[in-house]
């Protein structure tokens, strides 16, 4: 299993199933693979995929005398994407992307000290976040573009729920 953005294994859990049959339902381990056991060979099996922040999508697969390896692509458009934070950064119109929850934390004084000191925005998407890989690309690029603006030190003042601000090596 591979998303489309990254050509590796999604960020966000993948579950499995196959359609009309009585098997369980598999979730896709951390690199990728899953196993369904004990399929008729030669039959084509029609799988599920669901995983959040991608459409639902099917696949058609035809089983063999032996194992049947395969690699499914979900495929995902990211609205928020390395590109976009380019052009925002451009127009003044950076955010940094947060995944809240029903209820979102607000901000602090320190949050709108920082937004208007760095000039941009937190953004919290609340419970329906875009495909974390989405806000991945996007947050990274922009956390390039501030460290070259203003070297790391606006790293010590931002939020610490920004995802993958730590995950970045520069």
């Amino acid at each position: 299993m591979k998303s489309s953005i990254t050509e590796l294994k999604p960020i966000a859990d993948v579950y499995i199933r196959i359609k009309g049959e009585t098997l369980g339902l598999e979730m896709v381990d951390s690199v990728g693979f899953f196993k369904f056991e004990n399929l008729e060979p030669n039959k084509i099996y029609t799988l599920e995929v669901t995983a959040l922040g991608y459409p639902n999508k099917t696949f058609e697969i035809k089983t063999n005398e032996g194992v049947t390896e395969t690699t499914l692509t979900i495929e995902a458009t990211c609205e928020y994407n390395e590109a976009k934070a380019a052009a925002d950064w451009k127009r003044g119109k950076a955010k940094l992307l947060l995944i809240g929850s029903i209820a979102p934390v607000t901000n602090s004084s320190a949050d709108y000290t920082f937004q208007q000191k760095y000039k941009i925005k937190y953004y919290d998407f609340g419970c329906t976040p875009p495909t974390d890989e989405c806000i991945k690309l996007y947050n990274q690029q922009i956390f390039d573009l501030m460290d070259k603006k203003y070297g790391k030190v606006w790293r010590k003042e931002v939020r610490i729920d920004v995802p993958y601000l730590y995950q970045t090596t520069n």
